[in-house]
């Protein structure tokens, strides 16, 4: 049974899915802030050539332990992630350090969470920059295998697939989180990982091969 992930990241036995390819936007960040805030480790992308300490100084949120492993390579010191890899979770957890501060939220042109929402109607200061878009793409291959398992890793790319893709009844797919599956749930074999992170997802996926 084949794996495939749609994503460009690299395990072994496992087949990527092409689907997308990220645009990033020129956009100019002064240091008027206290907060800054992003869902996706590819707004740190702009990062990796930065020189400005004072934006490095400033404390950041992201979603995850990885991507806040990562933000600490690029430079930032002071950075913070919640219990729960979700959107509405890094609002609920740290809501009230954003408020009375001045935020800014790097974030894709399309984005499936209500972070935004959430965040200016509870009062914060909100400044958003579109930092990326995720543009859909035809995917590298034509053809799948059935039966599979699938990992679906946003909601874009559940979208993206089914136009070239048809689902089977006995494929087992794998979202990376709950936003991912809402357009998944008319599946029997839906799984929605319980850690947000590509590397879970494959080893279950590897963990539910080896049991058929």
């Amino acid at each position: 049974m084949k794996i495939y992930l749609l994503s460009d990241e690299k395990f072994e036995n496992v087949e990527n899915i092409i689907l997308n390819k990220i645009k990033y936007f020129d956009y100019k960040l002064n240091d008027d802030f206290d907060i800054l805030i992003t869902t996706s480790k590819n707004a740190l992308k702009k990062f990796e050539n930065f020189k400005d300490e004072n934006i490095f100084s400033k404390t950041l949120y992201v979603l995850s332990e990885k991507s806040a492993n990562y933000a600490k390579n690029l430079g930032f010191k002071d950075i913070k992630f919640p219990n729960k890899s979700y959107a509405k979770d890094l609002f609920l957890e740290f809501k009230d350090e954003f408020k009375n501060k001045k935020c800014v939220y790097l974030r894709a042109k399309i984005i499936s969470s209500n972070l935004d929402k959430y965040l200016l109607d509870y009062g914060v200061s909100l400044k958003q920059i579109i930092s990326y878009e995720n543009i859909a793409i035809k995917p590298n291959i034509t053809n799948i295998t059935h039966p599979c398992i699938i990992i679906f890793t946003s909601s874009s790319s559940v979208d993206n697939f089914l136009k070239y893709f048809q689902i089977k009844k006995e494929d087992v797919l794998i979202t990376i989180g709950k936003q991912s599956s809402k357009k998944l749930l008319n599946h029997k074999n839906l799984i929605i990982s319980k850690k947000q992170d590509l590397k879970a997802c494959v080893d279950l996926a590897i963990k539910i091969r080896e049991s058929f």
